[in-house]
């Protein structure tokens, strides 16, 4: 394989993902599943709260603001969650809010998200392994590649998940109190304070890309080279980060330029909340599968960049992982073992 540039990378990593359709199809489905325990909850919560009343007849017709505040403040757990944000593109930007500030997750919620992110590690390697081929691969080998890389990738989210921590618990409160406090005592107006709190968001959010780029990397490695140390993985990741810092910034700039772009769109074209049903379910399932390419890609432009740079695809991946046989095919191959002496 020749050296990628970073735009080759990008553009190849689209491409084997949308000549991936079943991928997809299973990244989405297991959307549905981890969101569809939660769906049952809530609306079983409405049902109860609000009963054979008129506000029943009305919540039919659309969106009623009086009513989902006297819900979302009455209902403890996951009915807090229900305001007018999760509707169209205010989801994602309260979700992002909610991240940058550390905001404590609802417990409903938060099983939900533990989760997926559980079955998320699991299907990764099965997805690094897919796109790293770049061929299409049977369900059996699939999930047997993705056994394979779990328990490494779970070795591998102690130390990732101890940086997130840290960066958490002592760098946040250092930028946005020590720092904040100590720099804005002199200001002269509000606006350079915006100003200011905008720039330690940037410095905060590069802090967290810098670690998810290692993580993305050594998660890499282990699959394409078919690592078994988490150790060893992250230290190859960040030596190679390091020797290409320019070039592989600018394929995750471009990545989350990428996810901007869809998110930018969504923001343009999301339902209102008088939409009919059939539009909203439409728009929301057509920017679900936007995010899960955008998020499919990212990951296959890496793998991309990777064998691009070492220039060594055709040894470097594992070899595809077989389902065993059939205990009656085991039997007869047995068999022939023994005739043929």
């Amino acid at each position: 394989m020749a050296r990628a540039t970073v735009i080759g990378a990008f553009l190849e990593g689209w491409r084997r993902v949308v000549r991936a359709p079943a991928l997809t199809a299973s990244v989405m489905v297991l959307t549905f599943l981890t969101a569809l325990p939660l769906a049952i909850a809530l609306r079983a919560s409405m049902e109860r709260h609000l009963g054979a009343s008129a506000e029943a007849e009305r919540a039919l017709s659309g969106w009623n603001e009086t009513w989902a505040l006297e819900f979302s403040s009455s209902t403890p757990g996951l009915g807090r969650t229900f305001t007018h944000d999760i509707l169209g593109f205010g989801g994602t930007l309260a979700a992002l809010s909610r991240f940058a500030d550390a905001e404590p997750i609802e417990p409903a919620l938060a099983g939900a998200i533990a989760t997926y992110l559980v079955l998320w590690t699991f299907l990764s390697g099965g997805i690094l392994d897919r796109v790293a081929r770049a061929r299409p691969v049977r369900p059996a080998a699939f999930f047997a590649a993705a056994g394979v890389y779990f328990l490494r990738f779970l070795r591998l989210a102690v130390p990732i998940g101890l940086a997130y921590w840290a960066l958490f618990r002592w760098f946040r409160p250092l930028l946005f109190s020590s720092a904040y406090d100590r720099l804005t005592r002199d200001l002269a107006n509000e606006h350079q304070a915006v100003i200011l709190r905008g720039a330690l968001y940037l410095t905060f959010a590069a802090a967290l890309a810098t670690v998810n780029v290692i993580a993305d990397f050594a998660k890499v490695r282990m699959v394409v080279e078919d690592r078994h140390s988490a150790i060893g993985a992250l230290s190859a990741s960040v030596r190679f980060v390091r020797r290409r810092f320019r070039r592989v910034a600018a394929l995750y700039l471009l990545n989350v330029l990428a996810a901007m772009v869809v998110a930018r769109l969504w923001l343009q074209t999301a339902p209102s909340a008088s939409a009919p049903l059939w539009l909203a379910f439409a728009g929301g399932e057509l920017y679900l599968l936007c995010r899960v390419w955008t998020r499919l890609a990212f990951m296959a432009s890496e793998v991309v960049f990777f064998q691009g740079e070492f220039a060594h695809a055709t040894f470097t991946a594992a070899p595809a992982p077989i389902w065993p046989d059939s205990p009656a095919v085991e039997a007869i191959h047995n068999l022939r073992k023994r005739v043929d002496g």
